[in-house]
């Protein structure tokens, strides 16, 4: 969204521009099941959002084209809730951490496994013609950029949730009791989840059908994508000592 399509907007919903919501931001990573655990908490009534809205919040005016794009997709952008959005990208990440790290946000940080993550990218990006992300080497890098940047962040926070995404699956609600305490929200979170009007689109997210079912579904690796066991080895001892550093973490709760 240009600067000049926001102030438009802004000038014909001026109250988009005195509103104070409270947020809440995802740090994660491509095929993380992000888009799954976004619907989840989008569904409940005290949070807007659902969807990766591709904000660059290095850039200004980050946070205003966040109330903008939710309330073009017809969803409450007042006090009364809070806004969610994840960042998947370093190129969306906010440059100033302290915007991140206010006392108005809660921060969500979720990782995966690297061996089903890179199966997933290389997936989705033969299945979208995107010679990039069909790139093991590429996929590979990329997941080990994206949690590098993602413990950086971590570590000037005074608090975040983790999850290790495969608690989602394992353990729902168990994970999801603790994550509506953290976000401190009056109606728990269900493992059930309701479908918005960008659910299943390209940009937005997960575009498999099982993103429509409405309930979590445990997915199957793509058997056709063999990763270098020297890749694969590297990464998983990266994961793991990665997920140990979030853990140990003062600011980590889960």
């Amino acid at each position: 969204m240009k600067n000049s399509e926001l102030l438009t907007y802004l000038s014909k919903h001026p109250s988009l521009i005195f509103s104070k919501p409270k947020r809440i931001f995802m740090l994660s990573h491509m095929r993380s099941r992000s888009s799954l655990l976004s619907h989840i908490i989008g569904s409940s009534d005290e949070i807007s959002g659902y969807s990766e809205l591709s904000i660059a919040y290095g850039k200004k005016f980050g946070l205003e084209k966040q109330k903008v794009i939710l309330h073009k997709d017809s969803l409450v952008v007042d006090s009364s809730v809070k806004l969610f959005d994840k960042i998947l990208h370093n190129s969306f990440d906010f440059r100033d951490l302290s915007k991140l790290n206010s006392p108005k946000n809660d921060v969500v940080v979720m990782i995966r496994k690297p061996r089903a993550t890179v199966k997933s990218i290389v997936t989705m990006g033969v299945k979208n013609n995107n010679n990039k992300y069909a790139d093991i080497n590429w996929a590979c890098q990329y997941y080990k950029e994206r949690i590098s940047r993602i413990l950086k962040m971590s570590s000037t926070l005074d608090r975040f949730f983790l999850l290790d995404s495969e608690a989602i699956i394992d353990t729902p609600a168990q994970t999801l009791s603790k994550l509506s305490e953290y976000l401190r929200l009056s109606t728990p979170l269900t493992p059930q989840y309701e479908s918005f009007n960008k659910t299943g689109m390209k940009k937005s997210g997960d575009t498999s059908d099982n993103i429509k079912k409405g309930e979590i579904v445990r997915t199957k690796e793509n058997e056709d994508i063999i990763i270098p066991d020297a890749a694969l080895k590297e990464l998983e001892t990266f994961f793991s000592q990665s997920l140990d550093k979030l853990r140990s973490s003062p600011a980590s709760k889960s």
